[in-house]
């Protein structure tokens, strides 16, 4: 019996140290790209032999996730090992960008070898003039006519050659610089690329010679994509468009050319394990306990922020070519066509949907703060719409007017997004000093405040405005605040605000006015008025 296992165990290896090698570059199928991460699907297909056959898979993306690689085989043999490793003798394939660089650098070396002939050429030229520069008639000599022909030719060609010098000089200074210019940036990029090639080796066993296709994924770190928006209105009487975009940038080593991309919104990255709730103890302080306490405590939320951290376009349009599929956990955007995204780690923008908002617009003023008013877009049920925390650029009337950002995390049913001042809604708020007043009462004093609002609307059209103020909000015992006029405005005594809806005509104007008194013990001073 040891015998037999021997001659199997030998018999084995024998194959393996014979097995044959075949280096193959996988093609690119399908990308599928998370907030930090991105799924790659390669396939390749080889002709086995009879035998164990050790499959080299190069061309795999840089920094990938080792455990999750995924292989799949269909054919005539059997994957026996799946083996992930790196080479740092073979060469990997040169970037696109390296390729036109060095494509670049050859033509301007060749341009700089042609303009060094042509310097060479034109000193020979000028050694040739001086060297002829003494010409003489042996019989009769030069007359005055022939030496001042001479002399003229003579100056002439010789200041042509040189200008033809100067500039053949500030030419090849320009070539050299750019020469410069281009190894630097070839020497930066060289430094980036070359890395160790990473590989995947399969061993598969076949028991003829056939054909074999491997189907390859896995997840690879240096991709992702970020929501950015594009909000349009053309006026106040219009709806608003929204523009969904992805910023999908990737750093693989090997462009995505011609392939199919979707977009998710899930995050495999972060830490998906329900958290458990550990016994709450009560005791007394001890510093030195509390000391340790607060140092384990910083090194899980530092630990924890850690692995939040790693974790954390009526036309037809580019985003009318996705489907928008909502999954258990996440929603994924698929496209109908294929996409370019090259190895740069640089964003590139893909519109991935449009809606028409559900919008209003209001003009808001805060006459304490600003004397304009503010024109408010406020949009409706926009949860349905599943965005992203992202920036988003602001278009009114066909010109931008600023930048916000949308939270659906933080934000309420209604989200208001500012088209900026208009500065022909005129908010003026002064204090009234003459109903000013001043009461001593014991061992309190009494004060009263009054402020006037002034609205002046000097537009052509009529407007509907919501004017802001406030009085003030006690938090002790001892101050008493009583609001003592409103003059119709709305009042929350909870936050101390006053809101007043003003419909105003053109050159329409509105006063309004509020007072309030605080008292408080004279020997106390107040902070805050």
């Amino acid at each position: 019996m040891k015998k037999i296992l021997i001659v199997l165990i030998f018999s084995l290896l024998n194959n393996i140290s014979f097995a044959t090698e075949i280096i193959v570059k996988p093609e690119l199928q399908k990308v599928k790209v998370f907030l930090t991460s991105a799924e790659i699907k390669q396939t390749a297909k080889v002709k086995l032999e009879n035998g164990i056959n050790e499959i080299v898979l190069t061309g795999i993306a840089n920094n990938i996730d080792r455990n999750s690689i995924n292989i799949s085989g269909f054919g005539d043999g059997i994957i026996i090992t799946i083996v992930q490793r790196f080479d740092y003798l073979r060469e990997g394939s040169q970037l696109p960008e390296i390729q036109k660089l060095q494509k670049k650098l050859d033509e301007l070396n060749s341009l700089l070898m042609k303009q060094q002939n042509e310097d060479e050429v034109l000193k020979y030229q000028i050694e040739f003039l001086m060297g002829n520069k003494n010409i003489k008639n042996e019989k009769t000599g030069l007359n005055i006519s022939e030496l001042q022909k001479f002399s003229d030719y003579f100056t002439k060609k010789l200041t042509e050659i040189k200008n033809k010098m100067l500039e053949n000089n500030l030419e090849i200074k320009t070539t050299q610089n750019e020469i410069q210019k281009i190894k630097k940036q070839l020497d930066e990029l060289n430094s980036q690329s070359n890395k160790p090639t990473n590989e995947i080796v399969v061993t598969v066993s076949a028991k003829k010679d056939g054909q074999f296709q491997i189907n390859l994924s896995y997840i690879m770190l240096n991709a992702g994509w970020r929501p950015f928006y594009n909000i349009y209105t053309d006026n106040i009487n219009t709806k608003a468009k929204l523009n969904y975009i992805a910023n999908v940038w990737q750093n693989s080593g090997f462009d995505w050319n011609d392939v199919e991309i979707s977009l998710s919104t899930r995050n495999p990255n972060r830490n998906n394990s329900k958290p458990e709730l550990n016994p709450w103890y009560l005791n007394f302080f001890n510093p030195i306990l509390g000391r340790e306490l607060k140092s384990s405590l910083y090194k899980a939320v530092t630990m924890d922020q850690n692995a939040q951290a790693l974790a954390e376009p009526e036309m037809q349009t580019m985003s009318d070519y996705f489907e928008v599929n909502e999954n258990q956990l996440s929603i994924e955007f698929t496209p109908n066509i294929k996409f370019n995204i090259p190895s740069d780690n640089k964003p590139h923008s893909i519109s991935l949907k449009d809606a028409t908002l559900n919008s209003s617009y209001q003009y808001y003023a805060v006459p304490k703060y600003d004397e304009n008013a503010f024109l408010v877009m406020k949009i409706f049920n926009w949860d349905e719409l599943n965005l992203l925390p992202g920036e988003a650029n602001v278009f009114f009337e066909n010109t931008f007017v600023g930048k916000t950002y949308l939270n659906p995390v933080n934000t309420k049913d209604t989200l208001f997004v500012s088209l900026g001042r208009d500065e022909n809604i005129i908010v003026n708020r002064k204090q009234l000093k003459d109903f000013t007043e001043e009461k001593f009462l014991s061992k309190d004093v009494e004060r009263t405040y009054s402020y006037e609002i002034v609205i002046k609307n000097v537009k052509k059209t009529q407007i509907n405005l919501i004017v802001e103020d406030q009085f003030p909000i006690s938090q002790q015992e001892d101050i008493i605040v009583k609001l003592k006029e409103s003059d119709g405005s709305k009042v929350n005594y909870e936050n101390g605000s006053l809101e007043w809806k003003l419909n105003l005509k053109p050159n329409d104007t509105i006063t309004k006015k509020f007072s309030f008194s605080v008292r408080y013990p004279k020997d106390k001073n107040i902070q805050g008025l």
